[in-house]
């Protein structure tokens, strides 16, 4: 994971913190709810250059993958050892969540009966799922960019509601509730209902085989 989705300050702010008595340990929050809604989702929020994901494709048109920018130049795609060119053989989708970002690749195009053109298409199989794929282990490699370059609000506002949380749990010790800094009373029994419908609304699972 990269860096935290919520700053120190952020958290302060929203903690109505003005003291830096407990800097270190909202600072390590902040990072423990960012990886959290990570790993919740499925999905990569936080911008890092140079990653490298390998996926199986399993001979698939199209496959969801990590969160990547839309647009990167700096990306490579590599399936069964070639190298695919964007726009040509290999297009990102932009996600309907983000636009500025790609959940799915697709490897060609969606012609589901170009086989029936073939003279003998049935028995040289051309209608299976893995004849123009090589639907080997680790065929897909993708590096780049990950990352969503601008944070959707609601997905901001969770992390924010978590980390808070978590914060609070950590100052409550044994008890199910907390008092913040302005008298209200916090459940910490139950995670955040934001945070809970963030994750429900952007959780994908992804193909891929290692990273």
């Amino acid at each position: 994971m990269g860096a935290p989705l919520v700053t120190l300050t952020e958290l302060k702010t929203y903690l109505g913190k003005t003291g830096n008595e407990d800097d270190v340990l909202i600072a390590s929050i902040a990072s423990n709810a960012s990886a959290m809604a990570e790993r919740d989702t499925g999905r990569i929020f936080a911008v890092a250059s140079n990653v490298t994901h390998r996926y199986s494709s399993d001979g698939q048109t199209s496959l969801t993958i990590h969160d990547r920018p839309y647009n990167d130049a700096t990306r490579t795609v590599v399936l069964a050892g070639a190298t695919l060119t964007e726009e040509t053989n290999v297009w990102f989708l932009q996600d309907r969540r983000n636009p500025d970002v790609a959940s799915t690749i697709q490897l060609r195009h969606y012609d589901r009966e170009w086989f029936v053109r073939s003279f003998g298409w049935f028995d040289a199989n051309l209608d299976s799922p893995r004849y123009q794929g090589s639907g080997a282990p680790n065929d897909l490699v993708i590096t780049g960019t990950v990352g969503h370059p601008v944070l959707a609000g609601d997905v901001k506002e969770a992390i924010l509601e978590l980390a808070a949380w978590l914060y609070w749990r950590a100052k409550g010790g044994v008890s199910s509730f907390a008092e913040t800094l302005s008298g209200t009373d916090v459940d910490l029994s139950l995670l955040p209902m934001a945070y809970q419908v963030m994750v429900r609304n952007w959780k994908i699972r992804t193909s891929v085989a290692s990273a």
